[in-house]
């Protein structure tokens, strides 16, 4: 079975700001249910990029206007990130 990684760190290649606050990192963890459970009714209402940004902003306490100034390749990492628990298939390991 694969093990996720319960925190991470993603750092910025274009620190974030706004107001007198500066975001160089992305403190990100596993989501709770009722992040997942927002992202999907965005998904189904608006559409996937969206919904990620929106779960990027539930999960790491920074506004969704401050994440649209992040870079693509920054988005990327933490969907990856994030993606792994959307994904993730408990019987992978052949148990169930």
């Amino acid at each position: 079975m694969a093990v996720l990684d319960k925190n991470k760190t993603i750092v910025l290649s274009k620190a974030l700001e706004m107001a007198n606050i500066r975001y160089e990192s992305l403190e990100l963890k596993e989501p709770a249910l009722a992040e997942v459970e927002q992202f999907y009714e965005t998904q189904r209402s608006k559409n996937g990029m969206a919904a990620m940004k929106l779960l990027l902003a539930l999960n790491s306490g920074i506004t969704e206007k401050v994440l649209s100034g992040m870079a693509y390749t920054d988005y990327r990492k933490c969907e990856d990130y994030l993606m792994s628990f959307l994904t993730f298939d408990p019987s992978a390991d052949g148990s169930n």
